[in-house]
């Protein structure tokens, strides 16, 4: 499984057309998206809110890794596709200017965790929230 998210991850920053010889310089409008995204560790949601409403993705320590050192994109998951976000493209810019990075110790966190499997079919896809009781429980032997 972590093969496939790796590999899903990989393509189509791999596809994607080179900028040049040289690393693209992160885009200065994006900085304080930049610094969120690639901030932290473990599973974190990115919200954007557009005329359809909020729109709720998902990415983790793979594509967390993966724009710290290519500058030319962001991957965000929903329940059933990944998706690219390049800074080149104006309607992506114009939502990455508008998202918000919510990390696990946020308030909204548990209501983007539920917000994002509600409806969501796919048994691979499972909650961000880590299961505290079974890991905090005393051990019964």
């Amino acid at each position: 499984m972590r093969r496939i998210i790796i590999a899903a991850l990989a393509l189509p920053l791999a596809v994607m057309p080179a900028l040049g010889a040289e690393q693209a310089t992160p885009d200065a409008d994006l900085a304080k998206f930049r610094a969120a995204y690639t901030s932290g560790e473990g599973l974190a949601y990115v919200v954007i809110k557009d005329e359809k409403g909020e729109q709720v993705y998902r990415y983790g320590d793979a594509s967390r890794l993966t724009a710290k050192k290519d500058t030319r994109g962001y991957m965000l998951f929903t329940c059933a596709s990944p998706h690219v976000f390049l800074p080149q493209k104006a309607e992506d810019k114009a939502a990455l200017l508008k998202a918000e990075v919510v990390k696990p110790d946020d308030a909204r966190f548990a209501e983007l965790d539920s917000k994002y499997l509600n409806g969501c079919h796919n048994p691979l896809v499972k909650s961000a929230i880590p299961n505290k009781q079974a890991s905090s429980a005393p051990r019964q032997e």
